[in-house]
């Protein structure tokens, strides 16, 4: 897949990879609200772009240049995005979706940075907006296998952070609010 740019990716395998997920899905999973997403991945040519997408059911739309008042925006390097399309996880959006997490993230409101650490000690960045407000704003700050344990449920957001698994700087109460989509 090092070959795929980003407008191929959010245009072709993401909805393949979605197609995949929601193959079984339960009634409770494919009735939950729409769920709109723009990634915006900031590179060079064609290693960058803006791109919408929109899950409705079991169907997901492509739409080039992005939603205007996605419940959702993610911002992204390229090559943080190569890394993570080249990984294994879904992307957030999908495992929000399958999880039944669509009410949380349309009820969230603020800019959620993430700085984890990769198992190279190289530094995986994304930021995430919710409902178009950048304020109030946090950054966690974490592994990204400590990360992924906590969105999954495996591990919890008070004991990460009691632990020091999990540091945090600005809003405590964006944090608490952005726990509701772990587990």
């Amino acid at each position: 897949m090092s070959d795929i740019t980003p407008a191929a990716y959010f245009s072709q395998i993401v909805p393949q990879r979605f197609a995949e997920a929601v193959a079984g899905a339960s009634e409770e999973v494919l009735s939950q609200p729409e769920l709109t997403v723009t990634y915006t991945i900031e590179g060079e040519g064609d290693q960058s772009g803006v791109f919408g997408l929109k899950i409705a059911g079991s169907s997901i739309e492509f739409i080039e240049g992005g939603i205007e008042g996605a419940d959702l925006q993610l911002t992204l390097s390229y090559d943080n995005w190569r890394a993570a399309a080249e990984g294994e996880a879904h992307e957030p959006f999908i495992d929000y979706f399958l999880r039944r997490k669509v009410e949380v993230v349309k009820s969230l409101r603020g800019m959620v940075k993430l700085e984890l650490t990769r198992s190279d000690e190289s530094l995986f960045e994304s930021v995430s907006i919710f409902g178009g407000q950048s304020e109030p704003s946090v950054t966690l700050r974490m592994t990204t296998d400590d990360y992924r344990q906590m969105l999954s449920g495996e591990l919890n957001g008070q004991m990460a952070f009691m632990t020091g698994k999990l540091r945090f700087e600005g809003s405590l109460p964006l944090l608490m609010q952005i726990g509701a989509l772990s587990g």
